[in-house]
């Protein structure tokens, strides 16, 4: 389950972001959703340098970055197999949500981990003590939040 922390910095071109994809070699990788949404989000804000508020319903603003979009969504696609968001995924979350203090995306990030049993791969800090604790397998788990 390869968290957006990791891809992004490995677009941005980050050593340790790309070594840590690289080190997973044909092993399949997994994202969800909420990895899906949270990427093609931060792309749009990065960039066109506009906010939340500003992109919310500004239509032309989104569109003219369409190129762009394309090429992330075909990388994503390419690249990471997409597990399915459940009913039980979103409950597992919400227990971790309130067991380990996580916000809710990340949150949903360590329960599709845990209840597909796959190792996490990230550079979020965030999840260190809630994987060691779940006894999620890691990979990366350095500090970049």
């Amino acid at each position: 389950m390869v968290d957006s922390s990791v891809i992004l910095e490995a677009l941005k071109g980050n050593p340790r972001a790309r070594e840590v994809l690289n080190d997973l070699g044909n092993s399949p990788k997994f994202i969800n959703s909420m990895v899906f949404s949270e990427m093609l989000f931060i792309f749009l804000k990065n960039i066109t340098g506009k906010s939340y508020r500003t992109l919310r319903g500004n239509r032309e603003e989104i569109l003219k970055h369409r190129k762009e979009s394309s090429k992330l969504h075909t990388f994503l696609r390419e690249n990471f197999s997409e597990l399915p968001l459940t009913e039980e995924v979103s409950d597992l979350a919400f227990e971790m949500m309130m067991k380990h203090a996580l916000l809710p995306n990340d949150a949903i990030i360590l329960a599709t981990a845990k209840f597909y049993r796959i190792t996490l791969v990230t550079l979020d800090s965030d999840f260190v003590d809630a994987v060691k604790f779940e006894g999620i397998p890691l990979v990366g788990g350095e500090t970049h939040d």
